[in-house]
């Protein structure tokens, strides 16, 4: 038993320790497929290899009765998943067993690895200061990633985010998508730690990781990039004066109102930089190639009503028109395309059988030549496993949700700081991120970090 107990131990403070080695184990991926021409990744492997690890040591965690829940979830999302895969095998062709397998096995990932930091963090509490731990483990991780793209960048060694006209570097990573989701949802840990380790004017050098990370940021060149710089700064801004308002008798005003004014400076040059940001273009780019597309359209409606003798067009229809381009237009903006393979999958979905219904159609659904995902995860999950498998991932993250809700209504006055404001920012953006550009939930390197702020929130509010 005591030797269970050293092991679990020794795993639990490994977990913190492979917080900062995601840059690494990242950085070796994309060694792997760009320069060896490998397809077997270091990324998949290793992180698959430490969920095996997690889930022995859910199973050694689940001789006490309070722990045992994590494996009864666990084990009955995988008996749905595995249920879904065996029925395609027998309903669905053509069909990629490995991508199937990967594909589920991705899905398990983020909810294995909620549960072994939930008991990690509970084991290592009493023990540590945890938050001082979590908190600088994902700056570290972040100053990583951030020095490898100002290095790479400024050797010109870096690669291109996108294929096409569209400008943005991922650095010396794979991919640009994912990086950008990274550096998106530690943002705000990141503004953290600036914020509680700059004490003083003359510790105000601990805002230089926040710099480097906004740089990150803007290089990527993607939108959640430029929501995560505005949305972070925009809570800290606000939650300093905020603080330091209603600790206006305390020592810790200052510090509050010093970090305040750093952060309104970052942001006026944030503000002042956009215009001239990849982003930027990107985006204007994106709404160039949109504009011009519907002009295509419009001349192919022109053409056709003309055959058609059409009458006479309503002030109404004009109107109705124009309110179906401009929501077309912001669809196409926020979603980058992606809303038309929801469409796909929603015709995939009809005329699919009522047990695909039930199980999910796979990875990438009842395609006929070769498989695309929505890449909008909950999207993804819904088709892919069905509406119990949908149910099934969804119980956690719905229960912790309102926990967390709960907590801000009944101690409002308790969590209504800095540190809350920018956790749940991180929590925030990921599931937005999830939800509209996808990389987050289906995507393990990614998907470790909200694992990880979830559970440490989890454990410091004391909801499990």
């Amino acid at each position: 038993m005591l030797n269970n107990n050293s092991l679990s131990y020794k795993f639990e403070h490994f977990l913190l320790i492979f917080i900062i080695l995601q840059p690494i184990i990242d950085l070796l991926t994309s060694l792997c497929i760009l320069v060896l021409k490998i397809d077997a990744t270091i990324g998949i492997i290793s992180r698959l290899f430490v969920m095996a690890l997690g889930g022995i040591y859910l199973l050694m965690q689940a001789r006490a009765r309070e722990n045992r829940k994590y494996v009864i979830y666990l084990l009955g999302l995988g008996i749905v998943l595995g249920l879904g895969f065996i029925n395609n095998k027998m309903v669905k062709h053509p069909m990629l067993q490995t991508e199937d397998i990967k594909f589920i096995a991705k899905a398990l990932y983020p909810f294995v690895m909620i549960s072994c930091y939930i008991l990690a963090f509970k084991s290592l509490k009493v023990k540590e200061t945890i938050h001082t731990k979590m908190r600088n483990y994902i700056a570290y991780a972040a100053l990583i990633m951030n020095v490898i793209m100002v290095v790479s960048i400024a050797s010109g060694t870096d690669y291109n985010s996108y294929e096409f006209v569209k400008e943005g570097s991922r650095g010396w990573f794979y991919a640009g998508n994912e990086l950008g989701s990274i550096l998106a949802i530690i943002c705000p840990i990141v503004i953290l730690y600036s914020i509680e380790k700059t004490t003083s004017l003359a510790k105000s050098y601990f805002w230089i990781p926040s710099l480097l990370m906004v740089f990150s940021l803007f290089a990527v060149g993607t939108k959640v990039g430029l929501g995560s710089i505005l949305g972070t700064f925009a809570i800290a801004i606000f939650m300093c004066f905020v603080q330091a308002f209603l600790q206006r008798k305390d020592r810790k005003k200052k510090p509050y109102l010093l970090n305040g004014f750093i952060a309104t400076v970052v942001f006026a040059g944030v503000l002042g930089y956009m215009p001239f940001s990849p982003i930027y273009k990107n985006m204007g780019l994106h709404v160039q190639i949109f504009e011009q597309k519907q002009a295509v359209q419009k001349e192919q409606e022109k053409e056709k009503a003309k055959e058609h003798k059409k009458g006479h067009v309503t002030k109404e229809e004009i109107k109705k028109e124009k309110e179906e381009e401009k929501k077309a237009e912001t669809q196409a903006l926020i979603f980058s395309g992606r809303e038309l393979f929801a469409q796909m999958y929603v015709d995939f979905y009809k005329q699919a059988p009522m047990s695909q219904k039930l199980l999910g159609m796979g990875y990438g659904g009842n395609f006929k030549e070769y498989p695309k995902l929505i890449e909008m995860d909950f999207h993804d999950w819904f088709y892919a496993f069905g509406i119990i498998g949908f149910i099934f991932l969804m119980i956690p993250l719905v229960y912790y949700g309102l926990r967390i809700v709960m907590v801000l209504i009944t101690r409002f006055r308790d969590v209504f700081t800095v540190k809350y404001a920018l956790l749940a920012a991180g929590l925030a953006l990921a599931l937005g991120i999830a939800f509209t550009a996808g990389h987050v939930l289906t995507a393990p390197g990614v998907s470790i970090y909200f694992a990880v702020l979830l559970a440490y929130l989890i454990v410091d509010l004391e909801i499990e």
